[in-house]
């Protein structure tokens, strides 16, 4: 899961002591500390160019990632497999180095505290590191599976070609489950009206939509039907498209409440740091709505699929459209969490 996700989805987990800010100009009782709010906004900042810098570490890596899907069709493109491992196993070389790049970054990025902030367990630095260590490690798993699947290849040795590609897409799978469950993690720990809990149920639905691809693709290749992939897509189409709707709603309710609080912000320095974490929150929390339409045309992706499918028999070229919106969905989707970072940064 990207790390900025996991930012953008705990933008609400972070508990901040705004009470006394809010209270201080109207002569109530002091719920903050003095400076409190201060302090407070420091390490909202900070925590944003933690997040961004952890970023910076990994999508390199991620990025090289990206490239294998096209390269894999380009390579493989003609059935001369034996020119396939020559052209695609650079690539895959370069990847795999991106990634022992981003573990020697990641493991040398410090692990700061921010107890103002009360974070909650899943984003405190620590845990994130674990968690995108155990994510490049599961992309090193699926890497490893594609040499043996090209040298069964350019054998033509079917048998341990169709062996070597189950288990290539069985490693995927793992990889795409693992996400689906920890996305499944993070929305236990939001409120019902925080728009995060809809941006993460679509997470859910989108990493359940690329296992799914997956199947279909080991189906195909093996010259096995998948007669329920149709149904499957729509179901899944329909899911997203309750959430996102469920999201843009939340959206209207959370930037209301927030500019609420805004507005009874103090004009002390207390008022003026929790305003601007309000503020700065209800432009992230805004963004949100961009997420949400990058998954409706993900949906309306996964609808045309099905489509497609319950006219005319499943193909490769057929999924390989699917995964180009699911690749360009996610590329999409990290730009947005990487704006809602830098806002809460300070950097835009």
């Amino acid at each position: 899961m990207n790390v900025l996700k996991l930012w953008a989805a705990g933008l609400c987990l972070v508990s901040v002591p705004l009470g006394g800010a809010v209270a201080a100009d109207r002569g109530d009782a002091k719920v903050a500390a003095a400076g409190e709010a201060e302090t407070a906004h420091r390490e909202f900042v900070a925590y944003g160019e933690w997040v961004l810098a952890l970023d910076r570490a990994v999508t390199p890596a991620m990025n090289e990632v990206r490239t294998l899907s096209p390269e894999w069709q380009a390579a493989t493109r003609g059935g001369n497999f034996v020119a396939a491992e020559a052209r695609f196993l650079p690539v895959l070389t370069k990847a795999k180095r991106a990634i022992a790049d981003a573990r020697q970054k990641l493991a040398v990025l410090p692990s700061p505290d921010f107890p103002t902030l009360e974070l909650a367990p899943e984003i405190q630095p620590a845990a994130v590191k674990a968690e995108m260590a155990r994510t490049l490690d599961q992309l090193d798993a699926v890497l490893d599976s594609f040499p043996p699947v090209l040298r069964a290849l350019a054998r033509k040795d079917m048998k341990a070609a169709e062996t070597a590609m189950t288990q290539m897409v069985g490693s995927a799978k793992t990889l795409f489950r693992a996400q689906e469950t920890l996305a499944g993690v993070w929305l236990a720990t939001l409120e019902a009206d925080d728009p995060g809990r809809e941006a993460m149920k679509f997470e859910q639905l989108f990493f359940r939509s690329a296992s799914r691809l997956m199947t279909a693709t080991e189906h195909v290749s093996l010259r096995r039907r998948d007669p329920v992939f149709a149904a499957d897509m729509l179901r899944i189409a329909d899911d997203m498209d309750k959430v996102i709707a469920t999201g843009n709603a939340s959206v209207e309710t959370g930037q209301a409440k927030l500019m609420a609080l805004t507005l009874e912000a103090g004009a002390d320095a207390e008022g003026r740091s929790a305003k601007a974490i309000l503020t700065k929150s209800h432009s992230a929390m805004g963004m949100y709505r961009d997420s949400f339409a990058i998954a409706g045309r993900y949906s309306a992706a996964l609808r045309t699929a099905a489509r497609r499918a319950s006219q005319a028999p499943l193909t490769l070229d057929h999924l390989n459209t699917v995964m180009l919106a699911l690749r360009a969905t996610r590329v999409e989707l990290d730009a947005v969490h990487t704006r809602q970072a830098e806002v809460m940064a300070g950097t835009r």
